[in-house]
């Protein structure tokens, strides 16, 4: 459910930005992988926004680089407003980051815009949680009231031309397999390939839980053994499953570990656990 934003309340405002690049305003008729644009968001639970022209932003992110709207014209943006206080939002940020791993060699890009918060907090909570897109500060809010966000999370979807054409008021599994169906449509139609990428496999069920092999097991904060340690796991320590990817001959699972960081585990360090009845 939607939470709403107080005047009292200093909202932490993230725009999770995916980029991809189409030929021309093609995107902006029809997919030609079936069905128009308008009614592949709908499938997903994105409306047709009340306004036309996505407004610019020109901000610092925390690690002190520049980020703005503009920058991405030519591509698909995906534009998710979020508070590090709001459960919804939190809850959906991991199915981002594994929309932007998926898609990642193909132009999507997130990037997350916080609000009235110092670049420390936040790259702390990134960390903590194991999600790698930039966080540009909206410092004074102006941001979200150019975007008449009132409660959060809410999600606009912009075109090559700077057009918002989708929105979504709450929360929203980004990884599921009818969402990340709809953006291969969609970034599949500008011709992009997937190179070496790592794949997504949201068609995979999910066991309903993992345990862990041996003790000192890491969790890493990309699916790479030289990225950053999130933590160390105990043997048979039991950990949630978000999602699971692979490539380059293994694969990874995105968990969340029972102190509730977020990262990533190999495949073969982990046994699964029963999905059945």
């Amino acid at each position: 459910m939607t939470q709403r934003i107080g005047n009292a309340v200093a909202a932490i405002v993230i725009l999770s930005v995916v980029v991809t690049m189409f030929p021309g305003d093609t995107f902006a008729q029809q997919s030609k992988s079936g069905g128009s644009v308008d009614e592949l968001l709908k499938s997903i639970g994105l409306n047709k926004p009340s306004m036309s022209r996505a407004p610019d932003f020109n901000l610092r992110d925390a690690n002190g680089g520049a980020s703005s709207l503009n920058a991405f014209r030519g591509s698909l943006v995906l534009l998710n407003f979020w508070a590090t206080w709001c459960g919804p939002c939190r809850e959906e940020m991991p199915s981002m980051e594994q929309l932007s791993r998926n898609f990642g060699s193909q132009g999507l890009v997130v990037v997350a815009v916080n609000q009235r918060e110092n670049a420390a907090l936040v790259n702390k909570f990134m960390k903590t949680h194991g999600l790698n897109f930039a966080t540009p500060l909206d410092v004074d809010g102006r941001v979200a009231a150019s975007y008449r966000v009132y409660g959060i999370p809410v999600t606009y979807l912009i075109d090559g031309n700077g057009q918002a054409i989708g929105m979504k008021s709450g929360p929203r599994d980004w990884a599921s397999a009818e969402v990340v169906s709809v953006f291969r449509k969609l970034i599949g139609d500008s011709g992009g390939g997937t190179g070496g990428s790592t794949d997504l496999e949201p068609s995979v069920p999910l066991p309903n839980m993992l345990r862990v092999k041996a003790a000192g097991t890491l969790v890493r904060s990309q699916q790479d053994p030289y990225s950053e340690i999130v933590g160390k796991l105990e043997r048979a320590e039991e950990l949630v499953p978000l999602g699971k990817v692979s490539g380059a001959g293994e694969f990874w699972y995105m968990v969340k570990t029972k102190s509730g960081a977020v990262g990533w585990v190999r495949g073969a360090e982990v046994d699964e656990g029963r999905t059945g009845k």
